[in-house]
């Protein structure tokens, strides 16, 4: 092989492989729509509510998702829009938990109640026949 015929292959090896380093990713725009129903499913629940901090999270981080996009770092918004997908995940658990234990508190209540309810006339009747 002549030096120029390496030359030429060197320089068309370099150039591959700078073109395939710079290729842009794509836009991780379905996940970015997935994120944002997370987050707006968390919110609808009452997270704002019963997990204000893991709510604050998904904002956030979805928050700084789009602002990636829009500087077209994709990647790094690819990872933000799946931390916020988790962080809305999260906020949705808590609400439900934080929900379910309103639930267990009112029943809790509510028996104790009864019970107090069913054991006054026991305790009258009892002192009646005295």
């Amino acid at each position: 092989m002549t030096n120029q015929r390496v030359i030429a292959l060197f320089g068309a090896v370099v150039f591959a492989i700078c073109a395939a380093g710079c290729a842009q990713t794509k836009p991780p725009l379905a996940e970015m729509q997935e994120a944002a129903r997370r987050v707006d499913g968390a919110r609808d629940a009452g997270a704002a509510t019963y997990a204000p901090a893991e709510l604050r999270s998904a904002q956030e981080r979805l928050a700084q998702a789009r602002a990636a996009m829009r500087q077209e770092d994709y990647d790094m918004a690819a990872q933000l829009a799946d931390e916020a997908q988790a962080a809305g995940d999260l906020a949705q658990v808590r609400t439900r938990l934080g929900k379910a234990r309103e639930r267990v508190d009112a029943r809790t209540r509510e028996n104790a109640q009864l019970r107090s309810d069913l054991s006054v006339p026991a305790e009258t009747e009892q002192q009646g026949f005295q």
